[in-house]
């Protein structure tokens, strides 16, 4: 079920969101400059770090005004289980 978060997501998040995908999708190019000496290890490095912590500050907010979304509905999201390495 899809609901709508309670107020539109800050531009902030949107722009932390977009910024945290393009990184994920150049830093393995990255990493391969990297290896080939065409670009300093620490710039990889520091585009890795900034990567993460973007997507790491988007995901928690995405979460959370998911769940506020979600109980200002009456519905809870259901506990995440821990994978279960004997399931088929």
């Amino acid at each position: 079920m899809i609901v709508p978060s309670p107020v539109p997501r800050p531009i902030w998040l949107k722009i932390s969101a977009l910024l945290a995908a393009a990184g994920a999708v150049a830093w393995p190019v990255l990493a391969l400059l990297g290896l080939i000496g065409v670009i300093p290890a620490q710039a990889v490095l520091n585009v890795g770090i900034v990567t993460a912590a973007l997507a790491y500050i988007s995901i928690r907010r995405i979460k959370r005004d998911r769940a506020i979304a979600l109980e200002g509905a009456g519905f809870h999201d259901p506990p995440e289980r821990p994978a279960d390495d004997a399931a088929p």
